[in-house]
C-alpha cells in the first residue's frame, strides 16, 4: 500500500490531536524581540533576548484584583495566582525546567526598599521594566496593573499601587480593584531553537 497526500495529511492531523492531548507545544523557531507566539492560551510578545532567557509579556488574562488588603507583591493574593494555579499551567505545557526564576525589585515609585524583592516565576512588569520595553507594548485601551507600589507603609501608602491607563501612561489605584493582568515571564532559550 502506497503512502499519497491523503494519507499524509490524515497522519498529521492525528499526530496533531495526540500532541494536543499530551500537551505537547510547538513554539516557532527563530522568534525575535517584537514577535509573538502563543503559549497556554495566552499570546505572549517577546521584549528582550539575555543570557537568562526569553522575557516576554502575556496579553491580559482578564481583570483581577492585586490583594485586598496590601500593596505588597510578595504578600499579593494575585502574586499567588500567578506563580501557583498559572505557573502550572505553563509548566505542563512547556515544563517547570523551560520557565525561569527572577529577581523582581519592590522599590515603590518615590524609592521606598521597604518591601525588597521576592523571587517569581510569573510576576507583573514593574515600572522601570514599563518605561524601558515601552515601544513594544501597544496601548491596549485597558487598565492593567504593575508590581511598583506608589509608596510604602512608612509614608502612610499600604494600598496604592501602579497601573497602566488605557492610554498608555502610568497612574495608581487602591489594590483592592479589578485591573487587568498582564503576566510576565523568562522563558528558556531552549523552546525557542533556532531555525538551524
Amino acid at each position: 500500500m502506497g503512502i499519497n497526500r491523503n494519507n499524509i495529511a490524515e497522519l498529521i492531523s492525528r499526530v496533531e490531536i495526540l500532541e494536543k492531548k499530551l500537551g505537547v507545544t510547538h513554539i516557532p523557531k527563530g522568534l525575535k524581540i517584537g514577535d509573538e507566539f502563543e503559549l497556554a492560551d495566552i499570546n505572549w510578545k517577546i521584549l528582550d533576548i539575555t543570557d537568562a532567557g526569553y522575557m516576554c509579556i502575556g496579553d491580559s488574562l482578564g481583570n483581577k484584583i492585586f490583594d485586598g488588603n496590601s500593596n505588597n507583591w510578595n504578600k499579593s493574593s494575585l502574586r499567588t495566582y500567578l506563580n501557583g494555579e498559572l505557573y502550572e499551567k505553563i509548566s505542563k505545557e512547556i515544563g517547570k525546567d523551560n520557565i525561569v526564576s527572577f529577581k523582581r525589585d519592590l522599590l515603590s515609585l518615590d524609592g521606598q526598599e521597604e518591601y525588597g524583592e521576592t523571587d517569581d516565576f510569573v510576576s507583573l512588569l514593574t515600572v522601570d521594566e514599563y518605561r524601558k520595553y515601552r515601544k513594544f507594548i501597544p496601548n491596549t485601551g485597558d487598565w492593567w496593573w504593575l508590581i511598583t507600589p506608589w509608596s510604602t507603609p512608612c509614608n502612610n501608602y499600604r494600598l496604592t499601587v501602579a497601573v497602566v491607563t488605557p492610554s498608555g501612561n502610568f497612574n495608581y489605584y487602591d489594590c483592592g480593584l479589578n485591573f487587568g493582568v498582564r503576566p510576565f515571564c523568562i522563558f528558556s532559550s531552549s523552546i525557542f531553537g533556532s531555525e538551524e
